[in-house]
């Protein structure tokens, strides 16, 4: 039985006590020993609809004041999150100019005959690609989603080949491992944008490369389960300390372990905003010196929720 029905029952029980009671001293029920006038039988009437009244007040007061608070936070999150997209543009904004003029004056002195040079060249370009992928992300939380039925079997099969090709570039090779079920059915297709979820999914084997050496596997795990579909990426990488796993989802935060690690902190926030603007969900385990694994979950055949208007 829903809640709401059950409140409104058990608020409805003085009355239906009271209502019982009268019908008793009327009627002189067994039990009743001496037949009662009418006023106690209206008396016992109206006590039980004023105790029954004030309950079901109270219940809706309860109710209303819930709803209220509901909506305050809802407001809140969605004013929060317009802020926060501001301040993204607005950093955007002010660096863009300054690091453009950085970086052209650096390159019309040139920077070959002076290491001091080279590394404010170096750092000047690391700021440019911060400061890009913060653009990334801000038009991630506000551009309009392409929904069609995406195959996330396909989308894992084109992130492990241009990853793979990556490395090779840099000389370097990982073991990708794909399991994905085929018996007694395929993993069904999801709606979505196939182009952010491509995004999210090379995010994820991007950062498992990244964290993996040579001779380290990474698998790339997935299944259907209560109208969802999961798909996990683990290795067996440098995994994370337990005392940063907190904030692994927070925008530009490393683990202390991390620090050498060319990185921005911003792949997993990434996957996390297209992983939610499609309706799911995303978790992760690990552990220090062993690995980590990242699971994304998506809802199957339905379409993802709209963006708030503040967004």
């Amino acid at each position: 039985m829903k809640r709401p029905l059950v409140m409104v029952l058990l608020a409805l029980a003085p009355l239906v006590l009271a209502l019982v009671a009268a019908a008793g001293l009327l009627l002189g029920f067994p039990g009743i020993l001496v037949r009662f006038s009418f006023a106690p039988a209206v008396l016992a009437v109206l006590v039980g609809v004023a105790v029954s009244a004030l309950i079901l007040g109270a219940l809706m007061i309860n109710r209303i004041a819930g709803k209220r608070r509901q909506e305050a936070l809802e407001a809140g999150a969605a004013h929060a999150k317009a802020e926060h997209l501001a301040f993204l543009s607005r950093l955007d904004h002010e660096m863009k100019n300054p690091l453009t003029a950085i970086r052209a004056a650096l390159a019309a002195h040139g920077t070959e005959d002076s290491t001091h040079l080279q590394v404010a060249d170096a750092q000047a370009a690391r700021l440019g690609s911060l400061v890009g992928d913060l653009r990334k992300l801000s038009d991630l939380q506000s551009r309009p989603l392409e929904l069609e039925p995406v195959d996330l079997g396909q989308i894992v099969a084109d992130s492990v080949q241009a990853v793979t090709a990556y490395l090779q570039q840099l000389g370097s090779t990982r073991t990708f491992g794909v399991h994905f079920p085929t018996v007694p059915w395929k993993i069904p297709p999801v709606q979505g944008d196939s182009d952010l979820l491509y995004l999210a999914v090379f995010n994820l084997l991007a950062n498992a490369a990244k964290f993996t050496s040579d001779g380290d596997t990474v698998e790339v795990r997935a299944g259907e389960a209560d109208g969802r579909v999961w798909l996990e990426v683990a290795d067996t990488g440098l995994g994370i300390p337990a005392a940063d796993l907190a904030q692994v989802w927070d925008e530009l935060a490393r683990a202390t372990n991390a620090r050498g690690i060319a990185g921005s902190g911003l792949g997993l926030p990434l996957v996390r905003i297209v992983v939610e603007r499609h309706g799911g969900r995303v978790s992760l385990r690990s552990r220090e010196g062993e690995g980590t694994a990242v699971r994304m979950e998506l809802p199957i055949g339905r379409a993802p929720r709209p963006l708030p208007a503040s967004a």
